[in-house]
């Protein structure tokens, strides 16, 4: 046979590497193979592998400035390639999709080598025979993922992703984890504890050095036959090799919206209120009270992504489509990372708004700093961020590294802070997850009287916000981002219900565009204050949606405009029948304009 290969491997070094790993294991083994691709964009990518099947991810990031930097951090001037981080992942075809539910675990297989090491069940978690009493989610997230011996994985595949599990935790977990020690109930909502893909098909496009390369990891157990695996490889190389030199730039639609509703201010002034006096009572020293807005229309989550990606690009940013549900982010915030045994966590607590120059910028960060509400709130997040890292690093190893830095994002100025640990022996990255989950900058302090009462204030399930998005590979490591500044776009017959939401709007509109953002409520709170700074805080996605959206009275006119122009162009006949049929054209125009109305 041939050795000619478009993989970083030839035949006989493969065979070689695996045969001589299996001599030492009677375990399957997670292997690691890349091929060089074209250079792509991270759209590009996207729009053509991910159509591939209703799976998929983009996850990418940029740099972190800080608020002393007078070219201003994240503006939308900024945001080239230089201005992000060294990479971007796209997955496609996953293996696997695992969906974690309050009843339900369930392993959807989808192809691939990984899927029949995945456990497939869909049985009720109390009487499944995959979890012991007291399992939670990521105990089970945990067995999901297949942890066999890797082998062929370069030295450098730590800090990059290649490979695993990718989705997303959603806030209604701290029932699972925390809220059922102390009695609460849950409430309903269609969206999942957990949905992660397992993942062995990773395209990984380094900036740095502007090339492309497709991370395949596939389980070899000892009795596949090798050389139809390599074949199988080499296969899938040519073919997105193909997929990508053929690939065109995406041209996304837009968003043609149809209808929107938020909660009224008044009603969430008393929430907070309500926060404020549970504050001054002692009951907490801090809740965190959050807002949905919603927005009702046609939209294409690509075209979400790449405005929200000019408009507010940011450490973490994400496109997940998860079958009819996508997640649209760009989050400011660490929820938990593991890299080399390193924990981190990112507190964010304290906003003000962007200047209109450097110089604006500077003084109202000082202002922010100065402010003792702000200091103290941040301070005492901190310390809450503290002590869930403690929980699971050695003793004596956490450490604040970096405190109250003001940092600057598209529309406001955050205070932030970094706290690490070493993990400890007896730890992993599901235990740090479960440590810092969810972020005490989502709920407030302490945190589980806080969850309580954010159960009894809010008046819709968080779903995916508030609680993360990121993946744990196949090295151990882990990365997750608080889902803030973020959009939940979901088919109508699957959204959320929540008393926003009407039949009339649901039958009208295809789909349901959901942000929600919340504000720090302590004892000297203003109502109408943290109501102002839930709008700063969703002005990024909002902004974003705007920059593509058409509203459906525009639409109507402008093709009804087109088709009059197009009818016109192609009458024939005498005059009289010429200006007949125009008459009748802007007859219809006007009934159309008018119902649009």
């Amino acid at each position: 046979m041939s050795d000619s290969t478009p993989l970083s491997k030839s035949r006989s070094a493969f065979i070689a590497e695996i045969t001589n790993k299996l001599e030492s294991t009677s375990e399957p083994l997670i292997a690691h193979v890349a091929a060089s691709l074209p250079t792509v964009t991270p759209l590009t990518a996207y729009a053509a592998l991910v159509a591939r099947s209703d799976y998929g991810f983009l996850l990418e990031s940029a740099e972190k400035t800080p608020s002393s930097d007078p070219d201003g951090a994240f503006a939308p001037d900024h945001v080239t390639a230089d201005r992000h981080a060294r990479f971007s992942f796209v997955g496609y075809d996953p293996d696997a999709v695992i969906t974690i539910s309050p009843d339900e675990f369930e392993c959807t297989t989808l192809g691939g080598r990984a899927a029949k090491y995945v456990t497939t069940s869909d049985t009720n978690l109390d009487n499944s025979d995959n979890n012991t009493s007291g399992d939670d989610v990521l105990d089970n997230l945990r067995t999901a993922m297949p942890t066999f011996p890797r082998v062929g994985f370069p030295d450098d595949d730590r800090h990059r992703l290649r490979g695993g599990l990718v989705g997303f935790l959603a806030y209604e977990a701290v029932y699972d984890i925390w809220l059922n020690e102390v009695g609460v109930d849950r409430p309903d909502t269609q969206t999942p504890d957990a949905e992660f893909v397992l993942t062995t098909k990773t395209l990984s496009i380094d900036h740095a050095d502007r090339s492309v390369s497709l991370v395949l990891t596939p389980i070899i157990a000892p009795d596949d036959d090798l050389d139809v695996i390599y074949d199988e490889l080499v296969a899938e190389a040519i073919d997105i090799q193909e997929t990508l030199e053929s690939a065109a730039p995406p041209d996304p639609d837009g968003f043609l919206q149809t209808n929107s509703a938020a909660g009224s201010q008044t009603d969430y002034e008393t929430a907070v209120h309500t926060a404020k006096q549970r504050v001054l009572d002692g009951d907490i020293y801090q809740g965190v009270i959050s807002r949905v807005r919603e927005q009702y229309g046609d939209i294409d989550p690509l075209g979400l992504y790449a405005s929200l990606r000019e408009v507010n690009p940011s450490p973490y940013m994400y496109l997940l489509r998860h079958d009819d549900r996508y997640i649209v982010g760009a989050s400011p915030e660490t929820l938990v990372s593991v890299q080399d045994d390193r924990i981190v966590s990112n507190p964010i607590a304290g906003t003000c708004s962007r200047g209109n120059s450097p110089v604006e910028d500077r003084r109202l960060a000082g202002e922010m700093l100065a402010d003792g509400k702000e200091r103290a709130e941040h301070t005492m997040l901190v310390d809450l961020a503290r002590n869930d890292v403690r929980r699971v690093s050695d003793p004596g190893s956490v450490r604040v590294e970096e405190f109250m830095n003001v940092l600057k994002y598209s529309h406001v100025q955050h205070i932030e802070s970094t706290v690490t640990g070493t993990l400890a022996s007896d730890a992993d990255a599901f235990d740090a997850t479960r440590a810092t989950f969810p972020a005490g900058t989502l709920t407030g302090a302490p945190k589980i009287r806080a969850m309580e009462i954010v159960d009894k204030l809010e008046t819709t399930p968080r779903g995916v916000y508030g609680g993360g998005v990121g993946y744990y590979s196949w090295s151990g490591d882990a990365d997750f981002a608080i889902v803030i500044r973020t959009a939940t776009i979901e088919d109508n017959e699957t959204a959320i219900s929540n008393a926003h939401q009407t039949e009339i709007i649901a039958e009208t509109a295809p789909a349901t565009v959901r942000v929600q953002a919340g504000a720090g409520i302590v004892a000297d709170s203003d109502p109408a204050s943290e109501y102002r700074e839930t709008e700063q805080k969703m002005d990024g996605v909002l902004s974003a949606l705007e920059m593509i959206t058409t509203e459906a009275a525009e639409m109507a006119q402008t093709q009804t405009q087109t088709q009059t122009t197009q009818a016109n162009g192609n009458l024939s006949g005498d005059r009289d029948t010429d200006n007949k049929m125009g008459d009748d054209m802007k007859s219809e125009s006007s009934h159309t304009e008018e119902a649009s109305r």
